[in-house]
């Protein structure tokens, strides 16, 4: 078995017994189950060649990924950050650094990197990252894993965070969208765009060496099941990414060459990921220099007629260079949105959708027009993803809290334009029910308006929970996003009226109904002064399966 930190070649010896000083460190982080052991033959084939001989390297295996009991990845990326720092102090510095992930390993490999590199909020930086020349994937999981393609992947989740009471278990991290996951393809898209825009210019290291990014290549077997070409949208936005296919490979074994039945052609094009020079890679340049998401809310999808309206407005304006997304995450009833995990469960989506947008158009400037349950996924992905920015913010019928926080979010977000009408009940009225039951997630920024001056407040509209995107109002809101100046309509109401007073009374009422329903259970459960372990099993397991189908559909 390989020590921790080694030489390549069996029975080499010690490092402080060499004559010259290795010049390359090579990082290897295997994915979830696999084996330092596995890796035996591709390193000793590696040490035949002159960039991975004898002497030239010491190779940093880092095992803490293969467990099924890990702590979450940006911990673990953490914790390899800093046995490399360990590293290059107990050597004195490398010219190069190669690092290599396996799957799961692959992303730890990548957030390691972003963290040393200072591409991470709150993160000083290591002086390796800028030695990292290259950047080997074997079939990284770059863009997470579908849960819709896991058959019972919505229940695993489901039982994960309401029966084991595992308030963040790392396989939440590789889930398509979630926010280890999107801040780490933001914060790559961003340190890479940098990294260009300096190569371009003829920038330089503080070492006097010229800046450039790592060459960067995913190997994919292709008979994965796990991985996608398609996954690897931010790897390939950049002319260092490239991507390989390996013929009769799969997920597991697409780093072993001596199990492939073509030996030398597997291990050809494994080489070709280690040593060999790439030219660029013929990305193409987008035109589009603005995003525009429109972003639906409860009972409603991306076919409403509001949103094909805006969106035909803004490509009318400007469909040269203007890009429009309207992805959906399907019909929302009012009753799915009451459930605090079914309203979180579409976040991971949009964040999703977002960064795929982002991979595809990496220098636009990003906008959006979200309604009702819309504005409370944007509001939350902005919360927990720090790269994720926003020009221009029209928010309709907002379901956010008065005290959402826009003021910690300065830098993320340009303008906020909160349009509200008088009689939206969606708002006014279930959201501060809601609010009522301790759902402090939610609120009525939407109705009451948002506290403080960082957001341009627009009320009130004569009418309900759809008012907002009435198409009399539709050219104010697109030439808001172009970065108009705010015109208010002329027709809006001074006060909401009573419903203020309703709205005000909904979180008494939504706790005299819990009491009325507790006390309706009560009476069924005690008959007659006598204990029934029949009706109160009953009503137990009718909450549950109801909660359970409601959520995990």
């Amino acid at each position: 078995m390989y020590n921790d930190t080694e030489r390549i070649a069996p029975g080499a010896e010690p490092l402080l017994s060499l004559p010259s000083k290795p010049w390359r460190l090579a990082v290897l982080v295997p994915g979830l189950g696999s084996r330092i052991e596995q890796w035996a033959s591709l390193r000793a084939r590696l040490a035949i060649e002159d960039d991975f001989g004898d002497g030239n390297v010491v190779w940093l295996n880092f095992e803490e990924s293969t467990g099924i009991v890990i702590p979450p990845l940006e911990a673990l990326a953490t914790r390899l950050r800093g046995r490399v720092d360990a590293e290059w102090a107990k050597h004195g510095e490398f010219n190069d650094v190669v690092l290599i992930g396996h799957s799961l390993g692959g992303l730890v490999a990548r957030q390691a990197y972003l963290q040393a590199a200072g591409a991470v909020r709150g993160e000083p930086g290591s002086e390796w990252a800028s030695h990292v020349s290259r950047i080997v994937l074997f079939a990284s999981i770059n863009r997470g894993v579908d849960l819709a393609r896991i058959p019972l992947g919505n229940f695993f989740v489901w039982v994960t965070r309401k029966i084991l009471f595992f308030p963040h278990f790392w396989m939440m991290d590789v889930i398509r969208g979630s926010n280890f996951l999107t801040n780490l393809r933001i914060n790559w898209i961003r340190h890479f765009g940098r990294l260009v825009k300096g190569q371009e210019a003829s920038e330089c290291w503080p070492d006097g060496r010229l800046k450039r990014p790592p060459l960067v290549v995913q190997l994919l077997g292709e008979q994965d099941g796990v991985v996608s070409p398609d996954d690897s949208k931010d790897v390939l936005a950049f002319p260092s990414g490239h991507y390989l296919l390996v013929p009769d490979a799969n997920h597991r074994n697409l780093h072993r060459f001596d199990q492939a039945r073509d030996l030398e052609g597997r291990y050809a094009i494994l080489r070709r990921a280690f040593v060999e020079d790439f030219a660029d890679n013929p990305t193409k340049q987008s035109a589009v220099r603005r995003v525009v998401f429109l972003l639906h809310g409860i009972r409603a999808s991306n076919i409403d007629t509001w949103i094909e309206e805006l969106k035909k407005l803004v490509i009318e304006r400007d469909g040269e260079h203007t890009a429009v997304r309207h992805p959906t995450y399907g019909y929302f009833t009012a009753a799915r949105f009451a459930l605090p995990s079914v309203r979180r469960k579409n976040i991971t989506k949009f964040q999703d959708w977002y960064t795929e947008a982002l991979a595809e158009c990496p220098t636009a400037e990003f906008n959006i027009i979200a309604h009702s349950n819309g504005t409370y996924i944007l509001g939350q992905s902005l919360r927990h993803t720090p790269g994720m920015h926003f020009v221009n913010v029209i928010l309709a019928g907002s379901v956010l809290p008065t005290h959402f926080p826009w003021d910690q979010l300065k830098g993320q977000v340009g303008r906020v334009r909160n349009d509200r009408a008088n009689r939206d009940w969606p708002v006014a009225l279930l959201c501060n029910a809601l609010r009522g039951l301790c759902m402090w997630d939610i609120g009525t920024g939407g109705f009451a308006g948002f506290e403080g001056d960082e957001t341009l407040e627009v009320a009130y509209y004569n009418g309900d929970h759809g008012e907002v995107l009435r198409p009399v109002y539709q050219a104010a809101l697109v030439d808001f996003i172009f970065g108009g100046d705010l015109v208010r309509p002329k027709n809006l109401a001074n006060s909401p009226g009573f419903y203020r007073q309703l709205s005000n009374a909904m979180p008494y009422f939504a706790v005299l109904l819990v009491m009325a329903i507790l006390t309706g259970m009560g009476c069924l459960i005690f008959q007659n002064g006598e204990f029934h372990p029949y009706w109160l099993l009953s009503s137990v397991l009718a909450i549950i399966v109801v909660y359970a189908l409601l959520d995990i559909l």
